[in-house]
């Protein structure tokens, strides 16, 4: 059997590392050296454990948060999905509605044209002559929703 050389010297209470303490155990000559060694290693470990199952249920919990997201739609394809339909029905209604304007400003502008240029055409000869005071004025309005009622004086 071979020989074991003993270390006599006191086992301090600073911060050793996993392969010291493991060293001291095997080694130190004084049971309380020993002693101290165990409850450094013990504590050693209970550090880095305590650390590591922090870091683990983080991760956990941030497991369990994307899965969440990802049932919700948030941050998935269906999510993003579901989102440019929602935006692409909110377009194709504004469309509607600016359809709808268009057509409601259309007909405005047929009656306006109406108004303006009606059914009759005017044949002026020469630029210079007045009117003369038999011809009779008419005045016809159109209004709608706006304050901007259009007026037009048309003479017959």
């Amino acid at each position: 059997m071979a020989s074991e050389t003993y270390d006599y010297e006191s086992f301090d209470n600073t911060d050793h590392t996993m392969k010291q303490i493991a060293d001291a155990i095997r080694h130190k000559g004084y049971g309380k050296d020993v002693r101290e060694a165990i409850a450094q290693g013990m504590e050693s470990y209970d550090r880095t454990s305590g650390e590591l199952f922090k870091r683990m249920n983080k991760v956990e919990e941030k497991t369990d948060q994307e899965i969440e997201a990802r049932k919700k739609g948030d941050g998935n394809l269906q999510g993003q999905i579901d989102d440019l339909q929602e935006r692409c029905q909110k377009l194709e209604d504004r469309v509607k509605q600016l359809r709808k304007d268009n057509d409601d400003h259309e007909e405005r502008l047929k009656k306006i044209e109406q108004l303006l240029f009606g059914s009759e055409t005017i044949t002026v000869t020469d630029p210079t002559d007045d009117i003369k005071a038999s011809q009779q004025a008419v005045e016809i309005s159109d209004t709608d929703d706006t304050d901007d009622p259009v007026s037009v004086v048309t003479i017959n």
